[in-house]
């Protein structure tokens, strides 16, 4: 399979990359549940040489059509939330993230342009669009980091707790309880892959556009784990899974309703020199007859099954704004 992805990262050029199935690929594309495909990179470019490489691309395919449409309705989607809260408060969880995804009309629409805007709206932001023959295209804005490494330096994220940008005061306690949660989770996480000197700094307030996010850095050192199998032990995060890990898997399998694909999934790449994996959020899927996007958010004791939905609604106009303009 051939596919090419358009990768802007904070700080950096464009990066764009031509690229083909392989077992030993570099380049790596996980959907939320499943394994991840591999690529190998036939060709790179640079900065607007690397947009340009990305329009010829998009511009000779054929995009499919989506194969899902809106999956909650608002009275679904605060039922669903109120059961896993009583699972949080029974003590069967302590956290799952619950999503789901709204279809809008695709005619008229340009993924290039969309991409610009994307950019132009989070700078401090990974801004990706990839696609791969013959399938739907994938494009978003992620605010969070999975792994990057250079060296044996390792540097990872703990994202969690939302609210509007520029929110005055404390912030409440459920936003606090599920960042040190997922912070928890993924310092033990390390430790069990035999990382060490691991520091946290942190938590303090990721801008990400009109919302925010409590977020703390933890940074260490590898010991003989290859860039990729430490992404593929961290994923799913607390951030976009849950914990216990394995019963909120179950809860989503069980529960959610619908197939994620690859919203919150991962993608990246592992070099010699530095390897960078993300986590697939904020993010749209692109068909031949409409847009999807895609936003969740976390569960626990704590929550209040109307706000949460208002915190996906936010996230979900958040996109909508961008793409539609």
């Amino acid at each position: 399979m051939k596919a090419f992805a358009l990768i802007r990262e904070t700080g950096r050029d464009m990066l764009g990359m031509e690229l083909r199935s392989a077992q030993r690929g570099s380049f790596f594309y996980s959907p939320y549940q499943g394994q991840p495909e591999r690529f190998e990179v036939v060709q790179s470019w640079q900065g607007q040489a690397a947009r340009a490489a990305a329009v010829d691309y998009v511009d000779a395919s054929e995009l499919p059509a989506v194969r899902q449409s809106t999956s909650h309705t608002q009275s679904l989607y605060e039922s669903l939330v109120e059961k896993a809260r009583r699972a949080c408060e029974e003590g069967a969880l302590e956290k799952v993230v619950l999503s789901r995804c709204q279809s809008y009309p695709s005619s008229d629409l340009d993924p290039l342009d969309t991409f610009d805007r994307l950019c132009a709206s989070y700078p401090g932001a990974t801004v990706y669009l990839i696609q791969r023959e013959g399938q739907t295209l994938w494009m978003g804005a992620t605010p969070e980091c999975l792994v990057s490494m250079e060296g044996q330096s390792l540097h990872t994220m703990s994202l969690a707790g939302t609210r509007v940008s520029g929110g005055s005061g404390a912030w409440g306690a459920k936003e606090r309880e599920e960042q040190h949660l997922v912070t928890r989770d993924i310092i033990h996480m390390l430790q069990v892959l035999g990382c060490k000197e691991l520091t946290v700094e942190g938590p303090t307030v990721l801008p990400a556009g009109p919302v925010e996010h409590l977020c703390s850095m933890i940074h260490g050192e590898r010991n003989g784990s290859a860039p990729e199998e430490i992404a593929a032990a961290l994923h799913p995060t607390p951030a976009v899974g849950g914990l216990p890990r394995a019963q909120a898997a179950t809860f989503i399998r069980q529960r959610e309703g619908y197939d994620r694909r690859f919203y919150s999934g991962y993608f990246g790449w592992s070099e010699p020199h530095r390897s960078a994996f993300y986590v697939n959020l904020r993010c749209s899927e692109w068909g031949q007859d409409s847009v999807l996007c895609y936003a969740g958010g976390g569960i626990t004791s704590k929550s209040d099954a109307h706000q949460e939905w208002l915190e996906t609604e936010q996230k979900l106009k958040t996109l909508e704004r961008v793409i539609f303009g």
